[in-house]
């Protein structure tokens, strides 16, 4: 009955009563379908692309880069999304949660046009400034256009998904995410090969590819939301630009934009310290990162759920209540988390040795999953805390609190460990771990003392 739940009636259920498990799981399991989708469809993407060489690789991999620093914007601008319609839905007020979709639309379709422009006229000149080879520019520009160029579908087709979310359908986004990898899927090989007419584009057929499938999910999303299939039911008679809610939106999302934001640009600065003890370190870091990813993955799905929850939960103006998903959320995580850190510990050497098998690599990596391992249960904290905190609309503190952690901390603990000559490249491993420590202590701090119970959207 569990999965009929899930899959059948869950447009039926309402989350601010019953079992909070229940809730979350309900929400959690569709979301970690979508996740898993979704990196297999990347690999899929990389495994044809990988066909054509590495230049080819260093391209899309240099593109993602690009689309990663315009994701942090546009999940800023999610956020606020998410809390508000989640909080309306929680009061009831569906005219309200109907308008911030229908504002958020409007946004997506000004930033999705600006990012077409922006693509198709700079990417030669992003690919430059990246120091990229002639090779690479050149397919790599074109690869970006056609990706940038259909930014409107792959924006809308975001926002569509995190406004079924807030209003507690995540059955629906996965279904969509699972046509859109099917016909991606498809699609690669023949665009990028050709086949029967269609002519051989290479790297711009991954684009290709990706664009097309995304406007079909993009349709059919947006169908849902036009004839009320689902939480939510958009209509376009008498459309006005409503500034007032966009502007409350944007003020809830820019500080997640800035963590964001903070967390990428010290990404590339950790990388660059790890760079400094050679390839070898670099490849044993990017693989023990990878690893990491797949544990997060039920993390995300955990911690979104939860900041729908508590945003519901608070619109009903059941705040108790709300207090008690985030720590059971927390709970659920830790003992995730908990177990994927104890089989991380035991069998490193045996998972690093499936992406390479290097002695040194092997060596590298090992000491980084067994000493990063031993922590999750506090990155568990940090993540779902903290996005309990942006479901109430506090997004504020969890940015101060990661500045403090990551630059305050991490960095400087980090370059300061690998001077020291008994731990070299281990002390950037202790940098991170003693900075998730940090984190998810003053977040699971700060959030039982409470004060979000009373923030206004």
């Amino acid at each position: 009955s569990m999965l009929k739940d899930i899959f059948v009636n869950h447009n039926d259920h309402d989350l601010t009563r019953g079992s909070v498990v229940r809730n979350i799981i309900i929400l959690a399991v569709p979301m970690v379908i979508s996740h898993v989708l979704n990196t297999f469809l990347h690999l899929v993407d990389m495994f044809w692309v990988g066909r054509l060489g590495s230049s080819a690789i260093a391209a899309v991999a240099m593109s993602g880069a690009v689309m990663m620093l315009v994701m942090t914007v546009i999940i800023g601008l999610v956020t606020g999304v998410r809390a508000l319609i989640s909080r309306f839905r929680g009061a009831k007020d569906n005219d309200s949660a109907d308008e911030v979709a229908r504002q958020a639309l409007l946004v997506g379709l000004v930033m999705g046009l600006f990012l077409a422009v922006t693509g198709v006229l700079f990417s030669e000149k992003l690919f430059e400034l990246l120091r990229a080879e002639p090779e690479v520019i050149v397919m790599g520009s074109g690869y970006m256009r056609i990706l940038f160029g259909g930014g409107l579908v792959m924006l809308l087709g975001f926002l569509i998904s995190v406004i079924l979310y807030g209003a507690g359908d995540a059955v629906t986004p996965m279904l969509i995410m699972i046509l859109t990898t099917v016909i991606n899927m498809i699609m690669d090989p023949v665009f990028i090969f050709g086949w029967r007419g269609i002519p051989a584009m290479g790297v711009n057929g991954a684009a290709l590819a990706t664009v097309l499938a995304q406007a079909i999910g993009c349709i059919w999303g947006l169908k849902v939301l036009l004839t009320g299939q689902s939480h939510i039911h958009i209509k376009f008679k008498n459309m006005r630009i409503d500034f007032g809610l966009i502007w409350r939106m944007i003020k809830i999302g820019v500080p997640n934009s800035l963590q964001m934001s903070f967390r990428s640009i010290m990404a590339i600065v950790l990388m660059g310290i790890v760079a400094g003890f050679g390839t070898f370190a670099v490849a044993a870091y990017g693989i023990g990162l990878r690893l990491q990813m797949i544990v997060l993955m039920p993390a995300f799905a955990v911690a979104n759920a939860a900041s729908t929850l508590v945003g519901q939960n608070l619109g009903a103006l059941k705040p108790g209540r709300a207090f008690k998903i985030a720590w059971i959320a927390t709970g659920m995580d830790m003992i995730v988390m908990g177990l994927a850190g104890i089989i991380f510990f035991i069998f490193a050497p045996w998972l690093i040795s499936i992406f390479n098998n290097q002695a040194e690599v092997i060596q590298m990596g090992t000491v980084f999953l067994r000493i990063t391992s031993l922590f999750y249960i506090f990155m568990a904290m940090g993540i779902i805390l903290s996005r309990s905190l942006n479901g109430a609309g506090d997004t504020v503190s969890p940015m101060f609190i990661s500045l403090v952690c990551l630059w305050g901390v991490q960095v400087p603990l980090a370059l300061f460990l690998t001077k020291l000559p008994s731990l070299g490249l281990t002390g950037v491993w202790w940098a991170i771990v003693i900075s998730n420590l940090l984190q998810g202590t003053i977040t699971a701090v700060w959030f039982s003392l409470g004060r979000w119970k009373n923030k206004r959207v």
